[in-house]
């Protein structure tokens, strides 16, 4: 489980220190964010690997220390699902994240972020 929250941890801290080379190892290539709503659009948003470091680059995403506190991680065989919750000064994530085991290390497919102002 140690090596799922790491993983998980790399991926948050790569955003919100804006690290493109880190968020470039840790992302599955086939990773998708969705996420109900998009700033001020409404409807489900399907963000790609490439769109989602492109929104990371230009400052869209990230760019702002969150804590991180893991609700829970449940590892079935080469996938794992994990809750958690992150915390800036201006937002809270509610997150499922989904990782999977490929060629011995742990990379995130999936998040799924539901998103509120604070």
């Amino acid at each position: 489980m140690k090596d799922i929250q790491q993983a998980i941890e790399s991926f948050i801290k790569a955003g919100d220190n804006s690290d493109i080379v880190l968020m470039e190892e840790i992302l599955h290539k086939d990773y998708q964010n969705i996420q109900d709503g998009f700033f001020d659009q409404k409807g489900i948003f399907i963000i790609s690997k490439k769109e989602y470091i492109d929104h990371i680059r230009n400052k869209t995403f990230g760019g702002r220390p969150r804590t991180i506190s893991f609700e829970s991680v449940e590892q079935k065989g080469n996938i794992a699902i994990a809750k958690l919750t992150l915390e800036s000064d201006i937002v809270r994530f509610k997150s499922t994240i989904v990782c999977v085991l490929e060629n011995d290390k742990w990379k995130v497919i999936t998040n799924i972020p539901v998103i509120e102002k604070r």
